[in-house]
């Protein structure tokens, strides 16, 4: 009796296990990746991450701990299994970043690499524009052909965008620079047009359009406008409504609906809403006898909170919230703020007022004239008249002196 219950137990033990390690390795039934490749100057401890699109959103996530490595040596290695909450199965589509330090250094970096294969990625220096990658994903063949072409009709084009986005208003070419990025910009999208007009619907086609779309938002050339928006046609009619990026896209080639919002008008008046679903105006604010900080920004978007002026902000709600009020305009989409923006130990939460419109922000943006989810600053009179605006490029604390005299 007492040999039949311990064989019964050791019978329920390999049972057990046997299931403990189905389950696991149904966890796992997606091949992995494999992301590796070599930087030049860049410094070695370098943390190289890796994120994957989430489902048909522009949103990426990343499992932290497996989706990281460190450079050492100028190279990495990194093993990346499919997060298992993500709704879309044998995920190809990622982005790659480099931190130091805890900063920042790149933008994203898009790739496309299948589960089970290798994807290699080189580059110079810490800006993107220098990095390059290569699998054999369809996809990938395809993003590559979109650099090799912009590579040959505008040789330079990047290193001019990369000059402009490391100037500065004091630097004497500055304006110089400035003027060479716009003209390039125009030849950019009339290329990009007449480049996608021939191409079939991808999601890299998708993530083409949606940054091109982006050149529009001040009403820039409306013939060019007319033709960029016919692209939409080659769009399947179901990805119209599914897909992140084309949804981004329909929005800013769509004729403005209003003309941006220029120093020394007043407050144009909004519907929104805070974390309680308290429906607010803008215009509130108005009469008060304290200025306002209008701030626009998205919880979600980590280089328009790494750029955010935190320390600015914090010492004018210690210091002068008797005198002025503070709101950040929150720029996620509706789903993000509906859902994710409600932990605040997730995304942070101010303790002054965050509203969000829950229309995905498209008409705030366009009227108050800002092209992407932040970060940017306006200065509003006690009476609603806007006294100025400036960027995350520039020096917070000074704007306030200079607008709100404290």
């Amino acid at each position: 009796m007492k040999k039949t219950i311990i064989v019964m137990l050791l019978m329920l033990i390999a049972v057990s296990g046997w299931a403990q390690e189905l389950k696991t390795s149904g966890e796992k039934t997606i091949a992995p990746i494999i992301v590796e490749g070599t930087f030049e100057n860049v410094p070695d401890g370098t943390v190289i991450k890796v994120s994957e699109r989430y489902g048909n959103t522009m949103g990426y996530f990343s499992v932290e701990k497996e989706g990281t490595d460190t450079l050492r040596s100028g190279k990495f290695r990194i093993v990346y299994h499919q997060n298992a909450y993500n709704p879309r199965k044998n995920v190809d589509e990622y982005s790659i970043t480099a931190r130091y330090n805890g900063a920042n250094l790149t933008g994203h970096l898009d790739f496309y690499v299948s589960p089970g294969a290798k994807a290699t990625v080189t580059g110079v220096g810490t800006n993107i524009m220098n990095w390059h990658a290569k699998s054999d994903n369809p996809k990938q063949i395809e993003e590559n052909e979109y650099r090799a072409y912009f590579d040959e009709k505008l040789p330079g084009y990047w290193d001019l965008i990369r000059r402009y986005q490391l100037s500065d208003e004091v630097d004497d070419d500055y304006y110089y620079v400035k003027k060479k990025v716009k003209e390039s910009d125009s030849l950019y999208v009339e290329y990009m047009v007449s480049f996608m007009k021939d191409r079939k619907y991808s999601s890299v086609f998708a993530k083409k359009l949606s940054r091109l779309s982006r050149y529009f938002l001040e009403g820039r050339n409306k013939s060019l406008r007319g033709k960029a928006a016919k692209l939409l046609s080659i769009v399947p009619e179901d990805e119209e409504k599914n897909d992140g990026f084309i949804i981004d896209a329909k929005k800013f080639l769509a004729l403005p609906k209003y003309e941006p919002i220029k120093i020394g008008e007043k407050l144009h008046d909004f519907v929104l809403y805070d974390h309680q679903d308290k429906e607010h105006h803008l215009t509130e604010f108005n009469g008060n006898g304290k200025y306002l900080l209008l701030e626009f920004n998205s919880r979600t978007c980590v280089p328009c909170m790494e750029h955010r002026q935190n320390e600015a902000l914090n010492n004018l709600y210690k210091n002068h919230s008797d005198k002025v009020d503070m709101l950040m305009v929150n720029c996620d989409a509706k789903y993000f703020w509906d859902i994710e923006c409600k932990d605040p130990n997730k995304y942070g939460r101010d303790p002054w007022n965050e509203w969000n419109d829950k229309k995905d922000a498209e008409d705030i943006m366009q009227r108050y004239g800002v092209e992407s989810s932040g970060p940017a600053y306006f200065f509003v009179d006690k009476d609603g008249t806007i006294l100025g605006r400036i960027s995350d490029k520039e020096d917070l604390n000074a704007a306030i002196t200079k607008y709100f005299k404290i």
